[in-house]
């Protein structure tokens, strides 16, 4: 999935909490920041592992979503990633539920979209540099979910 989609998500799922008082919108900013965040990893693991350009955001980009010379997640996307930020998060609960439950939203609903593999057309394309194949369900799912996010803060 895209970072747009990754953002889109979580912030929606925790609007819809702030509509019962569990999260404010600045918890629901966070939620969607972390759920873009969680791909950083992506960029350590070019920085590893390239054999050129390991600084450049452009060949992260491009090795992510069209070359793909080696891989590009780190245990943060699997199981044991999961396990070791349940850990944390079950920690930090104690400290502040809120805040605790936000950065869940993001990094949990990550997960779900990263296994959750859609089908169907791409958009295959090339803006300067920059490769984008964006399944077009993912581009509904987006426009769905802005959407949802203008009604529920009361744009729509």
């Amino acid at each position: 999935m895209y970072p747009q989609t990754h953002f889109l998500f979580p912030f929606f799922i925790a609007l819809i909490l702030t509509e019962f008082n569990l999260l404010s919108w600045k918890l629901a900013l966070l939620a969607g920041t972390v759920g873009v965040l969680v791909d950083l990893d992506h960029y350590f693991e070019h920085i590893m592992h390239a054999k050129k350009n390991k600084f450049s955001l452009k060949d992260t980009w491009n090795n992510s979503i069209k070359l793909h010379k080696f891989y590009q997640r780190s245990f943060i996307h699997h199981w044991i990633g999961a396990v070791l930020i349940a850990s944390i998060l079950l920690a930090a609960l104690f400290f502040n539920w809120k805040i605790s439950l936000a950065l869940a939203i993001g990094y949990y609903s990550h997960l779900i979209l990263d296994h959750y593999h859609l089908k169907g057309k791409k958009l295959e394309i090339k803006i300067g540099p920059l490769f984008i194949n964006e399944y077009h369900t993912e581009i509904i799912l987006d426009a769905i979910l802005i959407v949802l996010v203008f009604v529920l803060v009361g744009l729509i």
